[in-house]
């Protein structure tokens, strides 16, 4: 049952992948780039988990924009400034932290 579960997991990623290499697809770096250009940021980590394709990425953000805010405010604040590539994104994964911790 497992092996099937992640077999068809393993499918739809590739899936996933070649529909994205068809668009911009958004790299570990223009993300950062634009996090970077937009808060004032502490700590960073972007990474692709998808294999490369840009289709799912795991990212990191402490900012000194985040102090005050609550974890939803600082990922709507993140999801905001990604918006174009969220868009093109399968999945994201967000962690958040102020920089007052």
């Amino acid at each position: 049952m497992l092996r099937q579960l992640l077999s068809r997991q393993r499918v739809h990623v590739v899936q996933v992948c070649r529909h994205m290499s068809g668009n911009t697809a958004p790299t570990e770096q223009s993300i950062k780039a634009k996090l970077e250009q937009s808060l004032k940021v502490e700590s960073i980590s972007v990474q692709d988990i998808s294999g490369g394709c840009g289709a799912m990425f795991q990212i990191y953000v402490q900012a000194e924009d985040f102090n005050g805010l609550r974890t939803l405010q600082q990922h709507k604040l993140i999801q905001n400034i990604l918006k174009e590539d969220v868009a093109n994104m399968h999945g994201l994964t967000l962690k958040t932290e102020p920089t007052n911790r």
